[in-house]
């Protein structure tokens, strides 16, 4: 079999089909092909150079004929691009949930003298309302929870902390993404 006739076969290609048909064989593998990220996906590569590192979506292209993301990874300030098939959807364990949480609660009293002290306390107990509602897949109470923090911190800390803040991104894509 010549290369020809492989792609057609494996498009299901055939003499008779038109241009409108070829184009949406086309489109329908590409989909099935594609894991299909969307800007402000939560991503970690597996493999590459750039394993074990989690980052967020900002684009995707095609490099040749393979699908590749533009990646801003979390410890860089630069834009990888990453190949499809080195990522993977990253989802968060309890444990990582956990630690995620302890950060933005250690943040809170780091900051703590620069704040009111009902915000010292309110603050860390959402945190632990978000941190149950993510533990028990309630996707209403964690987004709820979530809006809650993230405008308490923008107004409190100011909003540039709020959109750098790793912890709060990967928590707002476990209950936007993950709870479904």
């Amino acid at each position: 079999m010549c290369l020809t006739d492989y792609f057609n076969y494996a498009f299901g290609i055939t003499q008779d089909d038109d241009v409108v048909s070829l184009v949406i064989k086309l489109k329908r593998f590409t989909k099935i092909m594609s894991k299909n990220y969307k800007p402000g996906d939560r991503v970690i590569a597996s493999t590459g150079k750039f394993k074990d590192k989690g980052g967020e979506v900002i684009c995707s292209e095609v490099i040749g004929s393979q699908w590749a993301y533009i990646v801003k990874l979390d410890e860089q300030v630069t834009k990888e691009e990453i190949l499809e098939r080195d990522l993977e959807a990253e989802y968060l364990k309890l444990f990582e949930i956990d630690t995620e949480i302890t950060k933005l609660k250690k943040l809170v009293n780091e900051k703590a003298d620069k704040i009111s002290d009902k915000v010292v306390k309110e603050l860390p107990e959402h945190l632990t309302y978000l941190q149950k509602a993510l533990e028990s897949k309630e996707k209403l109470e964690s987004e709820n929870e979530y809006t809650y923090i993230s405008k308490e911190m923008e107004r409190v800390f100011g909003s540039e902390l709020v959109q750098k803040n790793i912890s709060l991104k990967k928590l707002e894509h476990c209950w936007k993404k993950l709870l479904k």
